[in-house]
């Protein structure tokens, strides 16, 4: 099963293409900044999984725990394209403003501190909010590919940063429309073909519960995007490139926990949730309470990791995905041990609600120490005059763009 795991694999290379060209929409300057961070947080994980480093992180898993069919360098490989997507996200959402040193020392703590912990509670064996599998859960919550892991421990994280970045120069003062809609538009594509290395490589086989999480990915996104479209086109008359795109990545977001436990039919009802509420967390809610979230990482990825984790308890059933029935013969699996499998259908929504305010509360509490300690130490912001002048050339020594002879 290895090439279906690599095959996973491939995809995530393309939806982490597609991240960097839907985020270079906003400027030049932060096209240029999103490309560097992404390549250095890539190298930084890769130094994670050296030959000394990595014996000691497998030492107390089990062969078994773990996608025993697949190799177990394979999957921890597959595991952290998911950790270096998540602080490439909050990113965005700081983009012109934040010091590279700061975003390096602020990243690695956070990994650590905040991603690491909600991986394993969310879906570690013995991880205290994984319903699937821990027999011994304390709370029976579900995601199947990262609604609380990614997209609310990034998205909430973000807000954080930026309330103590603060916002930027020109803010609400001068224009900042995207430079590029056709990359905007070329990195949405990228992105929503490589998610599916996300959503239905998380069944980690070529099965049914792929297929379906192939499907309802699908479903979702599309929905999303058009509603999001239909709803400029309603209240500003006109439908934009831009919205279409934004209802996309909102549609692949809502959908992420959900997509291996609910059906076609719940998927279509999660892509119009996913069209509406994050449409007006960016358009309304920005402008309400006046924080500078450059790509909007709080309004997608935490409101919609947030609504699409609650979502999930309530369209989740056990035709789409047999690890949530109910054992009445022969060893019980884990949902049934631990109570899940009575409350789907039914209450599983509660349960999600407390793994939404736990990711919360793991996501604000760390990041607003880690932030308030890098401040104190290094500084998170660069100058006034860097900021004008761009990052790329101060930061990094090349300029993105070379707009003179």
């Amino acid at each position: 099963m290895d090439d279906d795991v690599r095959g996973a694999g491939a995809f995530h290379d393309v939806a982490r293409a597609g991240a960097l060209l839907w985020r270079a929409g906003p400027s030049k300057k932060r096209a240029v900044r999103a490309g560097a961070m992404s390549r250095h947080c890539w190298a930084g994980h890769h130094s994670l999984v050296g030959s000394r480093l990595l014996p000691r992180f497998f030492a107390r898993v089990s062969l078994h725990d773990y996608s025993y069919w697949v190799s177990q360098n394979v999957f921890a490989m597959y595991q952290l394209m998911f950790a270096i997507i998540t602080p490439a996200l909050i990113i965005g959402a700081v983009a012109e403003r934040m010091k590279f040193a700061a975003v390096l020392v602020f990243v690695g703590i956070w990994m650590f501190l905040v991603y690491f912990p909600i991986a394993h509670m969310v879906w570690g064996i013995d991880g205290w909010m994984n319903g699937v599998w821990n027999p011994s859960a304390k709370i029976t919550a579900i995601d199947f590919a990262g609604g609380t892991v990614v997209h609310m421990s990034s998205g909430w994280s973000a807000l954080v940063l930026c309330v103590l970045l603060g916002h930027r120069l020109g803010f609400r003062k001068e224009i900042m429309a995207p430079h590029s809609m056709v990359l905007c538009m070329v990195g949405t594509g990228l992105l929503w073909v490589g998610w599916y290395g996300f959503n239905a490589g998380s069944a980690l086989a070529p099965d049914g519960i792929a297929a379906n999480a192939f499907t309802t990915t699908t479903l979702a996104t599309a929905v999303a995007s058009f509603t999001w479209a239909m709803l400029e086109y309603a209240l500003r008359g006109k439908p934009s490139v831009l919205g279409f795109c934004s209802g996309a990545v909102a549609g692949l977001v809502v959908i992420t926990p959900a997509c291996g436990y609910v059906g076609p039919s719940g998927a279509v009802m999660i892509g119009i949730a996913a069209g509406i509420v994050p449409f007006f967390a960016c358009t309304k809610l920005k402008s309400w309470f006046g924080y500078d979230d450059a790509l909007d990482t709080f309004g997608i990825h935490a409101v919609g990791g947030t609504i699409g984790a609650f979502l999930t308890g309530i369209f989740a059933t056990a035709s789409v995905n047999p690890n949530l029935s109910l054992s009445t013969a022969g060893s019980l699996n884990p949902a049934t041990q631990n109570g899940l499998a009575r409350i789907v259908g039914h209450a599983l929504w509660i349960e999600q609600l407390k793994a939404i305010v736990i990711t919360i509360l793991v996501a604000v509490v760390g990041s607003a120490l880690i932030g308030a300690l890098v401040r104190g130490v290094i500084g998170l912001r660069i100058p006034p005059e860097i900021e004008r002048q761009g990052l790329d050339i101060n930061q990094h020594g090349e300029e993105g763009y070379m707009t003179s002879g």
